[in-house]
């Protein structure tokens, strides 16, 4: 893993990876963080100061020994927000700005995979995330209800590319995608690939005929000329919430409603920057996407009644078995 410093005050994975150590186990040496984490003294260092500097954490010299604890007088909490590299939440940039109201920072996570977004989340390494319905709904039911939907989000997006392999189909696990190809029935096998760009790879490569995928990936597929046929989501990402922050959550839904309210009105280009990609690619896909102030009861039963060959396919019973 590289540790280089992110820009400006932004953190990066190694610091939220520090800092939630800090945040499980402080208070905790300088020491104790380099055994756990298997990095250098002087790199930790580095990066404990700067998440002082943020007001995140207490550093105490305490004969020689650094100890980091959890805050400190400049600000009470921190707030981690998990986003997928997609063109489908530009609203997250007015959530920040109503967010720090209530929290003394926060930060947007950017994850590949749905599921390891979800699993954070689950595990209160981060308190909110937009991320696939049929995800959160899972989460809720196996942690008994670390997790719930809070917010509104965005539908559509989703489409199946096609390529020139023999067989199967390549989508990301537990996933609005994995919704879209059971309900499409796409040819067996289903390969679970990490992120949009890998299943491109596997659709490009012939390593499978077909890939399900989201926006900003649905219109580069497009551009690099693979055949695409569109899958209706009606309802795809929604806001989950960790059960760390319920006390809270009255006040984040009316936050999101308000944020996703102003959709129209946000910069794409601040919004690119955060998610890492080109902002003529996020403007012109973002239009493949509606947004929804609330989540509908309605859509949400749908989406369970269909959930079957997602949450527990066929494979599970060969996967699972051992020896």
């Amino acid at each position: 893993m590289g540790h280089s410093r992110s820009p400006g005050g932004m953190l990066d994975e190694v610091d939220t990876t520090i800092l939630s150590l800090i945040n499980d186990k402080g208070p905790i040496t300088l020491s104790e963080i380099s055994r756990e984490l298997g990095w250098s003294k002087s790199m930790i260092h580095r990066r404990l100061r700067k998440l002082a500097d943020l007001g995140l954490i207490t550093l105490r010299d305490v004969g020689g020994v650094t100890i980091a604890t959890s805050g400190s007088s400049r600000s009470s909490s921190v707030a981690f927000i998990g986003i997928l590299r997609a063109s489908e939440y530009p609203y997250v940039i007015p959530l920040i700005r109503r967010l720090r109201d209530r929290f003394g920072h926060v930060e947007v996570k950017v994850y590949d995979d749905a599921y390891r977004e979800a699993m954070d989340l689950a595990a209160g390494r981060i308190q909110l995330a937009f991320a696939p319905a049929i995800t959160l709904l899972l989460m809720n039911r196996v942690t008994r209800g670390a997790v719930y939907i809070v917010g509104g989000g965005s539908s559509g997006g989703a489409a199946v590319v096609q390529g020139r392999g023999p067989e199967g189909h390549a989508t990301t696990r537990m996933s609005s995608m994995e919704l879209c190809a059971a309900r499409l029935g796409l040819e067996p096998p289903r390969v679970y690939a990490s992120s949009g760009s890998e299943i491109l790879r596997l659709v490009e490569t012939g390593f499978v005929r077909y890939g399900v995928v989201w926006e900003p990936y649905v219109t580069m597929a497009r551009r690099r000329g693979l055949s695409v046929e569109g899958c209706e989501l009606e309802t795809c990402c929604l806001l989950g919430a960790s059960s760390s922050i319920e006390g809270l959550y009255d006040t984040v839904s009316r936050i999101a409603r308000e944020s996703i309210a102003d959709t129209g009105s946000v910069d794409l280009q601040a919004y690119a920057n955060i998610v890492g990609l080109p902002y003529e690619l996020v403007s012109e896909s973002v239009k493949g996407y509606t947004f929804l102030e609330e989540p509908d009861e309605g859509l949400l039963k749908r989406i369970v009644s269909l959930s079957r060959d997602v949450v527990l396919p066929l494979s599970t019973v060969k996967e699972a078995i051992r020896g």
